[in-house]
């Protein structure tokens, strides 16, 4: 649809527009003339949901705007819950049953006649406790659960007009300021005071609801926390008790550095001991190289038995000093050992000496200078001997020592990494409590962080009224619904209406179009007659061509009108094209079914014939021709024939037929059985007819006939050239100013 199709469209339509449009308003008007004033009273909350201090993060500001956002909408859902405006119906039906009488800074007298009507003295002794507002709000709550289907229950708790009923509470705005930290909550209400301490009690209600929740979500959190950490201490004080014992069990301090020193002195007697076998390697390969230099006679014999008895008592007194420099620390027992070692040192000396001082060995050396050496290197011998026996010992200690502590390590850090875990564990537990302890600390002062910063004001001027408004409104709905509905009328109608869609839907050459001259009350300043004179003129002139280009002039032209369906128009058309005809001084014979209405005047021939047997096998065109018309003296004869989809016509007649002509209404559709019935009628008559489309309204015969002549004024030649993008006149218009005829002359 073009913009010059819609603007058509809608000046046709401009009276049922506005009176649909009057219609509408007056009847908004007539229903909102009563309607009772209102109050609106509104109150600011400042939540610090943005912009508030973080108890967990003091000197971080918050950034993160989704949060923010859900926060926000979490405070608007809790404020418009259900559970809170029926929570503020009640308590501000229990403040109203504390007063004696009506309060405008409460209600007005008008509601509390309403208010006992609700709420009659019987009812109102059960369920009000004139010293406690929290045990009469339960005995509300339960008589209101209990009694629901009772005709005053509904009455009070269900129906929009109370001000108690979730349905008129529900009517509070809440929205939020900008991107601020502050809301604002507004209500609207007939009575000033009900508006006023309804959002009073809104404000209290829904705090205590958000403080409720906050607290009940962190403490679910702390008593999870808090028991954890329980478990975890006494795991972790189960797992040091287990060290502890096992400390105790095996006798260890600090295994680390007992195991420590306990390598080093192993390391340290390992080194000692190997000295030690070296040293007594020496003295016994020394004391044995000695002894083969010696022969010793019979008499130092008994000398000799001296000495080792003396010997054998010092190699006991060496023993037992050994072992006190290894495992003793007793000074004065270890010097009288030393001084009763050194005498008998001195004994063997003495003894030797004497069995010795007047030898000498074989080799010729000296007995003395060989006891003396003797005498050194057999004392150092047994020295040494008597300490590697007490290293020995020594080392089994350690081996002992080492296959005690070896099995203990694996146990200690078995034990100890356990307790680790344990600790870990508990820390977590801990830190994770403080953080919970603090989130419920923060979600309390964020809870006590709303602060309220503009209290309810009490309304004294009711609002202005909206009826202006709903009055706008409901004109304009009233216009605009009608244009959308025509408007969807005119796109979804699958009627031909045009001639380019004739042409394109039937796949036939377009003769010409006629107008439908019955919408003049629907077209406005249209001149029909030269609407009529011009269409019938183009469509002889188009006739006329069809008619020179299949033969001769002088012949006789034989057209067949035919439509698919009935009541297309054909015998208008034919009707219109002979008159034309004659006017040209043309000789028509028109043969159809049935007669002419008697207000049509034909200035042709028209024959009737009978649609029988006789019609269908005809075998020329003279047999259906009364006597006294002679075909040949005729220019044209027009034959028309019913429809053809649901009549048979005469199929030896239709080669006689130098063309023929498809009339279709405008005003249907073209379906698959108009194209089949005319496929079969071209392939028999071996040519495609010509289609006249009939009934086009008067808007549409532009396509063909060009600009359509109409009375405008200004105003719409100037709206036409903006819509067709046409700002230059074409310099033609129809005026009816002057002219003696009353038909609209040419400027």
């Amino acid at each position: 649809m073009t913009l010059i199709q819609f603007f058509r469209l809608f000046n046709r339509n401009l009276n049922l527009l506005l009176l649909s449009a009057l219609s509408l308003a007056v009847v908004t008007y007539l229903l909102t003339r009563n309607l009772p004033k209102t109050y609106e009273s509104s109150t600011e909350i400042y939540t610090g949901i943005a912009s508030g201090i973080d108890i967990g993060a003091v000197d971080v500001l918050k950034v993160d705007y989704l949060t923010t956002s859900t926060e926000f909408d979490n405070l608007l859902n809790i404020i418009q819950s259900d559970a809170t405006l029926e929570e503020v119906g009640m308590r501000l039906l229990v403040q109203h049953m504390m007063l004696d009488s009506a309060d405008p800074a409460y209600i007005s007298e008008e509601n509390y006649e309403h208010f006992k009507y609700k709420m009659p003295d019987s009812i109102k002794n059960i369920l009000l406790d004139p010293y406690s507002v929290e045990n009469t709000l339960r005995r509300v709550r339960y008589y209101r659960e209990k009694y629901w289907f009772d005709e005053r229950v509904k009455l009070t708790f269900d129906m929009e007009a109370s001000p108690y009923s979730r349905k008129a509470i529900d009517n509070i705005r809440v929205r939020r300021i900008q991107s601020s930290d502050l809301i604002n909550i507004s209500y609207s209400f007939n009575d000033p005071g009900i508006a006023q301490n309804t959002l009073l009690i809104l404000t209290e209600v829904f705090r205590n609801n958000v403080a409720k929740i906050k607290s009940g979500q962190s403490e679910g959190a702390v008593r999870y926390f808090s028991e954890k950490v329980a478990e975890a201490a006494k795991a972790l004080n189960e797992a040091e008790d287990n060290l502890q014992n096992f400390r105790i069990e095996n006798r260890v301090i600090n295994y680390q550095e007992q195991t420590k020193s306990l390598a080093i002195r192993k390391e340290s007697m390992e080194e000692a001991y190997q000295d030690e076998l070296a040293a007594q390697r020496a003295a016994k390969a020394a004391v044995e190289k000695i002894e083969e230099q010696l022969s010793l006679n019979n008499v130092m014999i008994q000398l000799g038995q001296d000495f080792l008895n003396t010997k054998t008592e010092l190699i006991d007194l060496r023993a037992q000093i050994a072992e006190l420099e290894t495992y003793l620390n007793d000074a004065e027992l270890l010097q009288r050992l030393r001084d009763k070692a050194q005498k008998l040192e001195e004994k063997a000396r003495n003894i030797l000496s004497k069995r010795f001082q007047y030898s000498r060995t074989t080799d010729g050396v000296p007995v003395t200078r060989l006891i003396n050496e003797w005498i050194t290197h057999i004392l150092e011998y047994d020295a040494t001997t008597a300490r590697v026996a007490v290293f020995q010992e020594r080392k089994s200690y350690f081996q002992r020592e080492y296959d005690k502590y070896a099995p203990l390590g694996s146990m200690f850090a078995r034990l100890e990494r356990d307790i680790s875990i344990k600790e870990k564990n508990y820390l977590e537990m801990l830190n994770s409590l403080n953080q919970a302890l603090l989130r419920q600390r923060g979600d309390m002062e964020a809870t006590g962080g709303q602060v309220v910063t503009q209290a309810p004001e009490y309304p004294r001027k009711a609002e202005a009224g909206k009826e202006k408004l709903l009055i706008l409104v409901a004109g304009v709905f009233g216009f605009v619904l009608p244009l959308l509905f025509i408007l969807l009328r005119e796109l979804l109608d699958q009627s031909i209406r045009t001639p380019e869609r004739g042409e394109e839907l039937t796949g036939l050459k377009l003769l010409g179009a006629y107008p439908d001259l019955t919408a003049r009350s629907q077209v406005k300043n249209v001149n029909f007659e030269w609407l009529h004179e011009k269409a019938s003129g183009l469509l002889v002139q188009n006739l006329r061509l069809q008619s020179l280009h299949k033969g001769s002039k002088h012949l006789a032209k034989n057209i067949l009108v035919f439509s698919t369906r009935a009541k297309d128009g054909k015998q208008l058309t034919t009707h219109v094209l002979a008159n034309e005809l004659s006017a040209l001084n043309m000789r028509v014979l028109v043969m159809a079914p049935k007669a002419l209405p008697e207000s049509e005047k034909p200035y042709y021939d028209y024959v009737v014939y009978e649609n029988d047997t006789k019609f269908l096998n005809s075998e020329h065109i003279t047999e259906l021709v009364p006597l006294g018309f002679d075909p040949m003296l005729y220019d044209y004869i027009f034959m028309i024939v019913d429809g053809i989809l649901t009549n048979p016509y005469p199929l030896n007649l239709l080669p006689q037929f130098h063309f023929s002509v498809c009339v279709t209404g405008a005003f249907r559709d073209w379906n698959r059985a108009d194209k089949v019935a005319l496929e079969e009628l071209s392939q028999t008559m071996g040519q495609e007819p010509l289609l006249l489309l009939n009934g086009v309204e008067p808007d549409f015969m532009s396509s063909v006939l060009g600009e359509i002549e109409k009375q405008r004024s200004w105003v719409r030649r100037f709206i036409k050239g903006i819509l067709s993008l046409q700002l230059k006149s074409s310099g033609r218009s129809f005026n009816t100013k002057g002219s003696s005829n009353g038909k609209p002359e040419r400027l």
